[in-house]
């Protein structure tokens, strides 16, 4: 059980977090004006009733309630932007319920507050952001870790949270990596905890690299594989950019249920119009790790 009477405080994606759960990946904040409350609570029984019937997933037409419902993990009621409560399935790992918190939870609870939130990692260089977006399996979370261990400063993992002066609000001190990821970039496994036993995950603190305030957009980048034999990267002008965006909306699957709300779209726009977007090519079944960085350096150089 976790006790009803301690309350943890935290600061992600800008906001001040209250929770009854405790975050260690998290950091810490002296401030107790929170916007987002994380509790414990009890599933309505309209929403038991829906989940009876099969349906695992439910957003309101003006998205103000949001809930979600995971076999063996719990059921995540969102709403307002400010309210998360968590219906624990008594057998679930601790791990697991965090895990839909910090990722699908939250991620709803940003959207509900307007705030663009992009499936991809975030890296500083030269003062300005790049956020790499992409496909699953493209080497994402690979390129992301490798910029990092290349001296370059860490923002998000996998959710990149936009604020309206168009900067980058920090997300938390930690990246996700698979097992092939980690022994390619020379990591020892026993020195980490797994957190995805079928996907072998591992859980990476990064607080050393972090950069816990907001930093100036600089560049969206796609990473893409073809089967050319170098690595190559080219500039993305004009509506494609829009349409890379709204791709790379995080849990944009969901979203897509209902339509995008108007002022959601006009963020977009206003993003596409204003950044600079980029996609690199990776050869397919050739490490190209290295050759990658050079190419996202140099072009970022003077950006």
């Amino acid at each position: 059980m976790i006790p009803k009477d301690i309350k943890y405080y935290y600061e992600v994606y800008g906001l001040t977090i209250k929770s009854d759960i405790e975050f260690p990946e998290l950091l810490k904040s002296i401030n107790v004006n929170w916007e987002i409350n994380i509790c414990m609570g009890i599933t309505p029984s309209n929403v038991l009733n829906s989940i009876k019937q099969g349906r695992n997933l439910y957003l309101s037409s003006n998205y103000k309630e949001i809930w979600f419902n995971i076999k063996a993990v719990g059921t995540y009621l969102i709403y307002n932007g400010n309210t998360i409560v968590v219906d624990k399935n008594a057998n679930a790992d601790i791990e697991d319920v965090k895990a839909y918190l910090l990722g699908t939870a939250l991620g709803m609870v940003l959207f509900q507050r307007n705030t663009l939130a992009i499936h991809g990692g975030t890296i500083v260089i030269n003062n300005k952001t790049l956020t790499i977006v992409g496909d699953s399996g493209a080497g994402k979370s690979t390129l992301t870790t490798a910029l990092r261990l290349n001296k370059h400063l860490f923002m998000a993992d996998d959710v990149s949270a936009i604020n309206n002066n168009f900067m980058i609000n920090s997300s938390y001190p930690q990246q996700k990596l698979c097992k092939d990821t980690m022994l390619r970039l020379g990591y020892k496994l026993n020195k980490f905890k797994k957190i995805d036993d079928d996907r072998e995950k591992y859980k990476i603190p990064v607080r050393k690299d972090f950069v816990s305030k907001p930093v100036k957009m600089g560049a969206i980048c796609e990473i893409k594989i073809r089967n050319n034999p170098k690595v190559e990267i080219e500039e993305i002008k004009g509506k494609e950019k829009l349409i890379i965006l709204i791709n790379n909306i995080y849990r944009i699957e969901l979203i897509k249920k209902n339509g995008i709300p108007p002022e959601y779209f006009k963020k977009c726009l206003q993003i596409a119009q204003n950044i600079k977007f980029y996609r690199i090519y990776r050869p397919k079944d050739k490490y190209t790790i290295s050759e990658q960085i050079k190419v996202l350096e140099n072009t970022l150089m003077n950006l």
